[in-house]
């Protein structure tokens, strides 16, 4: 190949620099995540308007890595730079929480939280690649809080799952409580993935106990074949 025949670059897994400890630990997973897929790693230090380079970043990144607090947290226990990036970043935001295990990986599992709309398909592909990535078994869950009268099956965004993955074995936990009790009590993960706006993702960014990804570009290619060995199982939690 000539230098003019280069492939062009890769785009970058792109942190948001900060010197505080949320800050040191979503460098780690930054950087984990950019040598586990080969490509650069690139560190914005702290600037005067972080929003608006970091989205201006956005643009050209292939995920986007910030921590959950540093030192500019608000009494929400979020950074302020977290809720415009999560909104308006032009590609996949991971913000870095959650317990020592889920930062190191020890849980081997990822969690796909659907909802029922389209966007769970974004969801389910970006769960299978990090899944894939960690070697971790793959968890579709839905929170669907106990009704006195339903007029859907709560079962219907868990089996639509399960149609979309196919023969890509998964467990699937229909959980009958609000969203933010099945993410506390389903916290045996080391990512939780949703690609829904507002109130939930808040809800995730709040209650997690593992860095949440919010997906926000749509695959090239579906995933099709399957990837482990394990059979899925339909189970619900009350």
């Amino acid at each position: 190949m000539t230098e003019q025949q280069a492939l062009p670059a890769l785009p970058p897994v792109v942190v948001a620099g900060d010197p505080s400890p949320w800050g040191e630990a979503a460098l780690r997973w930054a950087a984990d995540l950019a040598d586990a897929t080969g490509v650069p790693l690139e560190v914005h230090p702290p600037t005067a308007d972080p929003v608006h380079d970091l989205l201006v970043a956005s643009t050209r990144a292939q995920v986007l890595v910030t921590a959950y607090r540093g030192g500019d947290a608000t009494a929400f226990g979020l950074g302020r730079v977290v809720p415009p990036l999560v909104e308006h970043a032009a590609c996949d935001v991971v913000v870095v929480r959650g317990t020592a295990s889920a930062l190191r990986h020890r849980h081997h599992r990822v969690t796909a939280l659907v909802t029922g709309n389209p966007s769970d398909e974004l969801v389910l592909a970006r769960a299978v690649e990090h899944a894939d990535r960690l070697g971790a078994a793959l968890r579709v869950l839905h929170a669907a809080p106990p009704l006195p009268l339903r007029a859907d099956d709560p079962w219907w965004p868990v089996e639509r799952a399960g149609r979309v993955l196919r023969a890509t074995p998964h467990t699937s936990v229909l959980a009958r409580m609000h969203p933010h009790e099945a993410i506390a009590r389903h916290a045996d993960t080391d990512l939780l993935v949703l690609a829904e706006r507002g109130q939930l993702v808040r809800t995730a960014l709040l209650h997690a106990r593992c860095p949440v990804l919010v997906a926000h570009r749509w695959p090239t290619e579906p995933r099709r074949e399957p990837v482990r060995t394990v059979e899925a199982a339909r189970t619900p939690v009350r």
